[in-house]
């Protein structure tokens, strides 16, 4: 059910002049990977070497059945605050820890590349991982990403060779062992490998070595951090809860911020807002430039929307528009008789989204204004008049003409009222889960939310949380049905689909 209907108003969705006066621009994609995308996504070293046989390679974000986590190697520094919104995903911490040199702890995942000389084509042959010296292990602060998130650039590698790429699985704890990892680069191109480096004891530097044959000769050749080993060190102490790593999107985590956060009775909690599958939108105090954040070139299908809602946030704007908030709980594996009570908490709200900047992206055929429509959610959430829809008690929905939204800051929306579940079976850390969603659909203005959370289980151990985004609340903007926005700027993905070519002009 949509907003309109619980406030008693009719849904209106029409534009205003000034939105649909707008540009509604098509980004410039190309779902074509060719090498001069692959170069551009792994760079090859300037000098001599690159006229004939060379290799570069560049750490990739890959959260799997085990987190990425890596640990700052100067003690007391910690990640700026602004990469810490959940929001952002893990990208923008990643590639900032990777900067400072932060050690990987237990495992990397690298993507390699291998350039042939103009004249001779070259086939890789084998890889195996070099074990150099011994490093201090560090003792900075501890930076991670829980939930479920893929750097682009391995997606990249897999659509260029045209099938899905697992990496060769490599070990410093039995260092220099070969594996087969035939790799064919053609006269003048590039090719793109992936490999996973793990351990268990080892506080080393690495790098790798491949086997190449060249016009008939067998040629090593090193790959490292331009010029430098690669680190890693043992695994550290979990950064993330069971809660944490089954959110379904990203999670940035620091342990200075506070992650993980300390179970109580053997339950833990978290919490994310998720955008919409087709259609993003953000808002922003100053103006932004997307297409140029998103690039003339798209590297890969279905990313474009994602980049333009992206680069808004990072600037330092708000998501804005239907989303889902996602609630995970672990605790006591195949555990029943649980009860879940949950609100969320308007913490602020702010009444200038018709004089911010806003952005939306929708893919092809797609309605950019169209309400959120979420199968097997059945929960909505409405700020702007303090109303609830879902299976639990929701009080009267009639229409208060005097009703503010800013009369909210402090009050509370039912999410889930004594409603009883029980845990999945066993994950891997050996904890069950539970999970709930719910749309929220905010209208008029911008809010700050809590979640407040309380688990009783059936022993009678009760646990209470109050969820936020790093210490600060949750920000979500409204959509622009209400609003005559002053700056509106829509986009348009054309044609969604990994393998789909897309236009290649403005419209």
């Amino acid at each position: 059910m949509s907003a309109d209907v619980a406030s008693g108003r009719p849904r209106g969705r029409r534009r205003s002049a000034i939105t649909a006066a707008a540009s509604v621009l098509a980004l410039v994609l190309c779902s074509v990977l060719t090498v001069t995308l692959l170069r551009a996504l792994f760079p090859a070293p300037d000098g001599p070497g690159r006229h004939g046989l060379y290799a570069t390679g560049a750490p990739l974000l890959h959260v799997d059945e085990s987190p990425w986590t890596a640990t700052l190697p100067e003690r007391g520094r910690k990640p700026p605050a602004e990469l810490m919104r959940g929001v952002l995903g893990c990208v923008p911490l990643f590639r900032w820890a990777t900067g400072a040199r932060a050690v990987p702890r237990g495992q990397v995942t690298l993507a390699y590349s291998v350039g042939a000389s103009p004249s001779r084509a070259a086939v890789v042959r084998g890889i195996r991982v070099v074990k150099g010296p011994a490093i201090s292990v560090p003792r900075g602060d501890d930076v991670g990403c829980a939930g479920r998130t893929e750097d682009e650039r391995r997606a990249a590698v897999g659509v260029a060779r045209g099938k899905p790429v697992r990496p060769v699985v490599l070990s410093l704890d039995h260092a220099g062992v070969r594996q087969e990892a035939p790799l064919p680069v053609r006269a003048g191109g590039t090719a793109t490998g992936l490999v996973t480096v793990t351990t268990t004891t080892c506080a080393c530097s690495w790098w790798l070595e491949l086997d190449v044959e060249e016009s008939g000769r067998q040629v090593t050749v090193r790959v490292d951090d331009d010029g430098r080993p690669f680190t890693l060190a043992p695994p550290a102490a979990a950064l993330s809860t069971s809660a944490d790593r089954d959110l379904q999107i990203p999670r940035p985590l620091s342990r200075a911020f506070g992650d993980p956060q300390p179970p109580q009775a053997g339950v833990s909690v978290a919490a994310a807002l998720v955008p919409q599958p087709d259609h993003w939108e953000a808002e922003s105090d100053a103006p932004q430039d997307p297409p140029t954040a998103v690039g003339g070139e798209a590297r890969l299908g279905e990313v474009a929307c994602g980049r333009m809602y992206d680069s808004v946030l990072r600037a330092g704007g708000v998501p804005a528009g239907d989303h889902q908030l996602q609630l995970v709980i672990s605790g006591p594996p195949l555990t029943e008789g649980v009860v879940l009570n949950a609100s969320v908490r308007l913490e602020s709200v702010r009444l200038d989204a018709a004089q911010r900047y806003r952005y939306s992206c929708a893919r092809d055929r797609v309605t950019p204004v169209a309400p959120i429509d979420m199968i097997g959610i059945e929960r909505h959430l409405f700020p702007n008049t303090l109303h609830a829809l879902g299976p639990f008690p929701s009080g009267s929905l009639k229409y208060d003409p005097s009703w503010r939204p800013e009369r909210g800051v402090g009050l509370s929306m039912p999410l889930a009222v004594d409603e009883p579940f029980a845990f999945s079976k066993a994950g891997p850390d050996g904890r069950g889960t539970f999970g709930i969603g719910a749309v929220i659909a905010p209208t008029q203005a911008t809010y700050g939310m809590t979640v407040e959370v309380t688990i009783t289980l059936p022993t009678g151990e009760r646990s209470a949380f109050t969820l936020a985004d790093h210490g600060r609340p949750f920000l979500l903007g409204p959509d622009r049905t209400e609003l005559n926005p002053a700056h509106q700027q829509e986009y348009v993905e054309p044609f969604a689909g990994p393998h789909a070519r897309y236009q290649d002009e403005l419209t």
